[in-house]
């Protein structure tokens, strides 16, 4: 399988050209290693996700929607579109999906809004993960980036913790991507973010998707029009 490194880099190169979106995003999933190891990676990273201020995320959508563009990317998905509440949207990136959602970090308190949809059973997931006893500098870091930025990162620790708990599900993580979290991780942070990890409470809503009518109305609009027109002419006569 070809690899997305270079397509991941782009992107994240592109977004912390602006001080407000860098300084609102924290760069998750099995390409973190990578970055803080400044090493090439070979996979393709399907896990590749992007947590935002829950307070920011709104800003961060319009700030992304103006972006697109520019860039060769697309708003392909939005959680708006299916909830009053935010749970984020998506963008594509060549053949790289990448999630923006939001979280927040309040009294230890670690929570996470994600979403699917499942187009099969016209369905959108809504999630909420919330990770307890988590002290902020055991799950955001600061790293280098490309020799010139700083950018913010979900600790290796986390991410370690959190696919230890997946490691069935399909996907990422691979052999290299643990031997590097291995490697990087302090295993005193490890222990503790384990213990958290393990009793996440997670809470799900299932919605059925709204069926787009769009097509329909605008064809109603112009009969009704096309109508209005008609009669008009019959009264002039």
């Amino acid at each position: 399988m070809n690899s997305n490194y270079n397509d991941i880099i782009d992107i994240i190169i592109t977004l912390i050209q602006d001080e407000e979106i860098a300084s609102s995003i924290l760069v998750s999933g099995s390409i973190v290693p990578y970055i803080i190891s400044n090493k090439e990676s070979f996979e393709q990273h399907t896990d590749f996700y992007i947590l935002v201020k829950e307070k920011k995320i709104a800003l961060i959508r319009k700030k992304i929607k103006k972006l697109s563009k520019e860039y060769l990317f697309d708003v392909v998905s939005d959680s708006k579109s299916y909830s009053k509440e935010d749970y984020g949207f998506k963008i594509k990136y060549e053949n790289t999906t990448v999630g923006f959602f939001p979280y927040s970090l309040i009294d230890n308190k670690f929570s996470i809004k994600t979403y699917g949809i499942n187009k099969d059973t016209m369905e959108v997931r809504l999630k909420t993960k919330v990770i307890s006893n988590v002290a902020k500098s055991s799950v955001i870091r600061l790293t280098n980036f490309n020799n010139d930025k700083n950018i913010m990162i979900m600790s290796p620790e986390f991410i370690l913790a959190d696919k230890e708990i997946r490691e069935k599900e399909p996907g990422n993580p691979t052999t290299e991507t643990m031997r590097l979290l291995n490697n990087i991780c302090d295993e005193s942070v490890l222990k503790i973010i384990r213990e958290s990890v393990k009793n996440t409470k997670v809470r799900v809503q299932t919605k059925k998707l709204k069926q787009n009518n769009s097509i329909l109305i605008t064809i109603l609009i112009l009969l009704l029009i096309l109508l209005m027109i008609i009669l008009f002419l019959s009264l002039k006569k």
